[in-house]
């Protein structure tokens, strides 16, 4: 009941009416498109108006009594019922509604290559890119462009042969699926067949990725580098890392794939050898063709010996002297393809003091000592990098150019004075930085063993004082004196040192028919090197100045004596200079001349040590900005 002013009246409600729907425009749509739907008893408030396809709520845009404006909601179904429902209540009835998903009629071609485009046309799709994806299996394609009717795609690169085409718009996958066939690359042949490092290869097919990054080729097991890629033409270069010859061609892309035809590596070409005689130390050029750019890919081999690589170019390649090559005349054999070596039609003569041998196998070292009694070499002590003290010791076999550990020195101990008497090898003086030793040790090498036998009078030295040895007895200087050691008493005797030479190390010593010869070092009293060189006579005890040095003034430098008579002294410390040398000087004690010789090959240096056996000495160590153990043979030419 309800009360009105002035009169009172029944009022008596039959309920709400339900929608009723009558059309909806368009009846065929796809999902995100706006459609209408007309009838009666709607809202003219949208919130009140809720739209279902199927049970999928659709968003309202609009309403008004008698429509409503809806989106498309996404329905797995193609055929769908529209129902309204106004504040709760639903609609009388239900519109039939089609939605329209995207539909896959054909793809053009029907197959092709990655990399390749292509045409998939159909229904449904967005004109807008960005709406599109398409899937070659699980692969998603690139999309070039789009209509409501085609797609334009990029054939992704997979490693599946066939695979089924998906189109999802929006969203919205497409009804159907369409299989596609991934073209493979098809081998047709190689040009040329034959052909050197570097050289360009064609490689003939179809079906190639156009993309030369995407394909990788090999020689064999070593990948070449792809310049040129096209649907059906591969252009690439032969690698320097393969020697193998014939070659097989593969292409890796997603598979493997091998040419029937075989690839051949041209031979090398030695056309000439330059110097064809070798008188220094010096590289070697091999001048030719078909020579691998790669100089760790070329072997060189002089006389029967390995000669180390520094560089090469396809027509040049340059090599040093083989550690261990004697002079004479050698065969030269390039090897750039294995089991095919090629000689040269020549001979290299070698004409040379220098031969270098198996390298000291310790640390590089200077201020060693050492020794060569019994054609064997003694040798170890001495200082490493920084500067740090030293006691180990080896043997060297001149025969076998071999290195073998021996029993440690007592001491860690520098600047130790080496010398050999009747087969055994004596260590005196020496220092270990600021205490100078006075010691005098013999070592047997039968018996691998040290004993300290009688000190040498005196203060010792703080310098490196080598000496001499002249019918079976020892002269060492220290400190400006010298003493004479008699391993048959094992005593000592003061005998008479040079003035000039005052406090001296630094110096060479060596000794020649009997006599003894010092000079050529540091003089303490005059705080600089001179070039004095001295000769002394055991039997007056007296000496004698000879011609004086004609290199630059220097210390350190290393010096020995031959059987030919004659005496040898080179490299060491240049000063004022403050320059590593690494010329050599032969002295004449009969004419007293100096005359200068073969260069050291090595690194410039000083302290390196020198020990004989035979009618060669052997030079070992020494520093130069760094610390040596490079090992070398000199013989003079006569």
């Amino acid at each position: 009941e309800i009360t009105s002013y002035g009169n009172e009246i029944t009022f008596v409600g039959k309920g709400s009416k339900p929608a009723e729907l009558d059309n909806v425009s368009p009846a065929s749509a796809q999902v995100g498109d706006t459609v209408v739907i007309n009838g009666n008893y709607f809202s003219n408030n949208p919130s009140s108006c809720s739209v279902f396809f199927n049970t999928a709520k659709a968003n309202v845009v609009s309403s008004a009594i008698d429509s409503i404006h809806v989106v498309v909601p996404y329905v797995p179904d193609e055929m769908v019922k529209i129902r309204v429902s106004i504040s709760g209540l639903l609609s009388s009835n239900a519109l039939d509604f089609n939605i329209l998903k995207p539909v896959i009629d054909e793809i053009t071609p029907g197959a092709a290559p990655s990399g390749d485009t292509v045409v998939i046309k159909g229904d449904y799709f967005s004109e807008y890119p960005a709406d599109c994806n398409v899937f070659f299996g699980n692969q998603e394609a690139l999309v070039l462009s789009s209509t409501i009717n085609e797609i334009r795609v990029i054939v992704p690169f997979t490693p599946q042969v066939s695979a089924n085409i998906r189109v999802i718009i929006n969203g919205i996958p497409s009804l159907n699926n369409i299989s596609f066939e991934i073209l493979r690359p098809v081998l047709l042949g190689i040009e040329p067949l034959t052909g050197t490092f570097g050289d360009t290869v064609n490689l003939y097919g179809n079906n190639f990725p156009t993309d030369p990054s995407l394909i990788e080729v090999f020689f064999n097991d070593v990948r070449a580098v792809v310049t040129e890629a096209s649907r059906l033409r591969l252009k690439v270069r032969v690698p320097t890392g393969n020697n193998i010859s014939p070659v097989t061609i593969t292409v890796r892309y997603y598979d493997v794939y091998t040419w029937v035809d075989k690839f051949v590596l041209n031979p090398a070409v030695v056309n000439d050898v330059s110097p064809k005689t070798l008188e220094q130390w010096e590289p070697i050029v091999i001048s030719g063709s078909n020579f691998n750019p790669d100089p760790g890919m070329n072997i060189v081999d002089i006389g029967g010996f390995r000669a180390p690589v520094i560089s090469s170019t396809p027509n040049e390649i340059r090599v040093n002297v083989p550690p261990r090559l004697d002079n004479g005349s050698h065969q030269v054999v390039v090897t750039t393809i294995v089991g095919s070596p090629v000689t040269w039609n020549g001979y290299l003569e070698l004409k040379t003091s220098w031969v270098r041998l198996a390298d000291f196998p310790s640390t590089g070292r200077t201020g060693a000592a050492g020794f060569s009694p019994g054609g064997k070499i003694y040798f170890g002590t001495g200082l490493e990098y920084d500067r740090v003290l030293k006691q180990d010791f080896w043997e060297y076999n001149p025969d076998t150019d071999q290195w073998t550990t021996k029993s440690t020195y007592p001491v860690t101990i520098a600047y130790a004075s080496g010398l050999s008497l009747n087969g055994m090898g004596y260590f005196a003086i020496g220092k270990n930085w600021s205490y100078y030793y006075t010691d005098l040790m013999r070592y047997d090498p039968v018996n691998d063993q040290w004993q300290a036998m009688a000190p040498i009078p005196g203060e010792g030295s703080s310098m490196d004082s080598p000496g001499f040895v002249i019918d079976g007895k020892a002269y060492v200087p220290a400190a400006g004196h010298m003493y004479m050691y008699d391993p048959g008493t094992n005593s000592w005797t003061e005998k008479s040192f040079p003035p000039e030479l005052g406090y001296f190390g630094g110096g060479v010593a060596f000794s020649i028919n009997g006599k003894g010869y010092l000079g050529i070092g540091w003089v303490h009293q005059l705080g600089g090197d001179v070039n004095n060189f001295y000769e002394y006579d055991p039997l007056s005890d007296k000496w004698t100045r000879k011609a004086d040095f004609p290199g630059y003034l220097r210390d350190a430098a290393t010096s020995f004596s031959l059987p030919n008579g004659k005496g040898y002294v080179g490299m060491g410390l240049a000063k004022p200079q403050m320059e590593y040398q690494k010329d050599m000087w032969e002295y004449d004690p009969v004419t007293d001349t100096w005359t200068r010789v073969m260069d050291f090959p090595g690194t410039a240096r000083c302290g390196a040590r020198a020990y004989v056996v035979g009618a060669a000495a052997y030079i070992v160590a020494g520093y130069g900005g760094n610390y040596e153990k490079d090992m070398w043979r000199f013989t003079p030419i006569e």
